[in-house]
């Protein structure tokens, strides 16, 4: 207004906008809009940086982070359903809760009640919050934590966890090779529709858009896990690798419909061999998306995984991922 220069706006007073009502009709000194706008960006870069430091505001990266490791390692004998559902807000603040392979969904009367730092220090990869939603990523172990929590809700002393050995890959550091669970397109993780995913909280690997419903093993091992609703299967490779492949996105919500398991748990496989069929149409109408992620969950430190293909993939396809 100062300046007098009057260029109107739709929707985001963008470069759209500022060509459109600007630049083309030429009826206002449009280019006073440059220097201003460069002004207002330095004022904007080094009030905001100042404030930030001055006030020290907790910004995305700089928020503080609770140094609990040691007590998580002591709950984790029998304690941690207790101490989960105590970071989670108590019985009280719980309205419902539910688990899938990857987390624990559960929705709370009053999301400040709940300690993110403490879930975190408890296992959680990662905590994410929508609304009263709350979503802890404890990986495979979310299903048996969420069966161990309503025990104790309801009274009960609380199932004890299946003490499974800890894997780890072999430690020579021999490289292993991955091939593709299902014929279809490869995807980066970074392109997955869910930040447990997209932002590796679980692991790194890499994703196949399928075009048929035939999943294969992508190596020699072991069944380690057939979720209940069977959208989702762990495999231990003869590498000592564990890998999760997971069939859509939000698939647990379809209770197994359109999943059929061709394996169970403690099962040996061979590489290509058929370990799930699923009907693609069905989830296609009935979930967010049929991507399929695949994860490995316990890469070692130094381990990378290389995808070697991009494009097009048929199930059973060698080398598709190298680990090493």
């Amino acid at each position: 207004h100062l300046l007098n220069v009057k260029i109107g706006m739709t929707f985001s007073g963008g470069v759209i906008d500022f060509l459109l009502f600007g630049v083309l009709p030429n009826r206002t000194a449009w280019w006073l809009v440059i220097p201003v706008g460069l002004v207002f960006a330095v004022i904007y870069y080094f009030g905001f940086r100042f404030a930030i430091r001055k006030w020290d505001l907790a910004t995305p990266g700089r928020e503080k982070t609770v140094e609990e490791a040691p007590k998580a390692e002591a709950a984790a004998a029998g304690d941690l359903p207790y101490e989960v559902l105590a970071a989670l807000g108590g019985k009280e603040n719980i309205e419902h809760l539910d688990a899938c392979i990857t987390r624990l969904r559960v929705s709370v009367h009053d999301i400040g009640r709940v300690d993110k730092d403490r879930l975190k220090a408890l296992g959680a990869a990662g905590v994410l919050e929508v609304g009263n939603n709350v979503q802890a990523i404890f990986g495979p172990k979310s299903d048996m934590l969420k069966g161990q929590i309503q025990d104790i809700m309801q009274g009960k002393a609380p199932a004890r966890a299946e003490e499974k050995p800890k894997t780890a890959a072999s430690e020579a550091a021999e490289s292993e090779t991955i091939a593709s669970p299902m014929s279809g397109e490869i995807v980066p993780l970074a392109e997955v529709p869910d930040q447990v995913f997209s932002q590796k909280m679980m692991g790194d690997g890499f994703a196949v858009m399928p075009t048929d419903g035939t999943v294969v093993s992508p190596v020699d091992g072991k069944i380690i896990n057939v979720f209940p609703t069977k959208h989702a299967i762990g495999i231990q490779s003869a590498g000592g690798h564990e890998i999760l492949i997971h069939v859509g996105i939000d698939t647990v919500k379809l209770n197994g419909q359109g999943f059929e398991a061709l394996v169970k748990e403690g099962d040996e496989v061979k590489k290509g061999q058929p370990i799930l069929r699923v009907d693609l149409d069905y989830v296609k109408q009935n979930a967010p998306s049929i991507v399929t992620p695949v994860i490995f969950t316990n890469l070692q430190a130094g381990e990378t995984v290389h995808v070697n293909k991009q494009g097009p993939v048929a199930r059973g396809e060698d080398a598709v991922v190298t680990i090493r």
